[in-house]
């Protein structure tokens, strides 16, 4: 029905086997261990599904999370953007949700166009439990103490205020994930420019710039990140909690239309 082939450095990709080209019969099942295994799945040869029967695919895995404009958010390129992830500049790692009531325990997506008239645009995932299995005890010991305020002004369906650890638990699977945001991005300060303050246990001010800095070097190492150039056609699901997620800089007319949906 489909193959599995590892991608690098995490991941699996997914290919349609001869007429099984409907990607509803792989099942939830099947499809929720796979998740679990590769964080970030990556289907191709499958035939494109119509929103209404898209919604109905990614409803199969769980219930949906609702916004202001509803389940399916498409995300394309615009001159004047109200949220920056429209925009054609670098979008930070960040996990989905992280300033909404819920946060998703799945992104899906389907790419229904991707052209390659220009460079630039990959998205960029990163497993945050392959970093904390690797680094030494004593520095995850110091994550561990770090607490992070974030804030930015609400645009379009984005920003707020909140409040997390540096290190949490996976809400469903119970490992260790990293909650983090970059806040250095320099095609993000007309937009959505997030600020952030770090604090330790005892709720004292610490200084940050070192922190992130060392946080962001680990997070950008090839070893943990994925980069992925869309195909026409490619449909994707993601771990939001142990994976985070952003986008290069996109260079030249680069034409993608995504459809974005959460799962919870």
């Amino acid at each position: 029905m489909f193959s599995v082939k590892d991608l690098s450095p995490f991941g699996a990709l997914i290919t349609a086997s001869g007429d099984h080209d409907n990607i509803n019969e792989i099942g939830a099942e099947v499809l929720n261990n796979l998740l679990s295994q590769y964080k970030v799945l990556v289907f191709r040869g499958f035939k494109a599904l119509p929103d209404p029967q898209y919604i109905n695919f990614c409803e199969s895995l769980g219930n949906l999370m609702y916004w202001e404009f509803g389940a399916l958010l498409n995300v394309k390129m615009e001159q004047d953007p109200k949220n920056h992830i429209f925009s054609k500049g670098r979008v930070e790692l960040h996990w989905d949700g992280a300033f909404a009531k819920q946060t998703p325990r799945i992104n899906a997506f389907q790419c229904t166009v991707s052209s390659e008239d220009g460079r630039g645009g990959e998205t960029l995932f990163v497993d945050t439990t392959r970093i904390l299995k690797d680094i030494p005890s004593s520095q995850l010991e110091d994550w561990k103490k770090i607490k992070l305020s974030y804030s930015t002004e609400k645009k379009a369906h984005y920003g707020g205020s909140i409040d997390v650890s540096l290190i949490e638990n996976h809400p469903h699977k119970g490992h260790s994930v990293i909650r983090f945001i970059e806040i250095e991005n320099e095609d993000n300060q007309e937009v959505n420019p997030v600020q952030l303050s770090i604090k330790d246990t005892n709720h004292q001010p610490v200084e940050s710039q070192e922190i992130v800095q060392s946080i962001t070097e680990i997070l950008y190492d090839p070893k943990y990140m994925y980069q992925h150039q869309w195909v026409s056609g490619d449909y994707m699901l993601i771990d939001n909690n142990s994976v985070l997620h952003g986008r290069a800089k996109v260079e030249g007319n680069v034409n993608r239309h995504l459809k974005r949906v959460h799962i919870l």
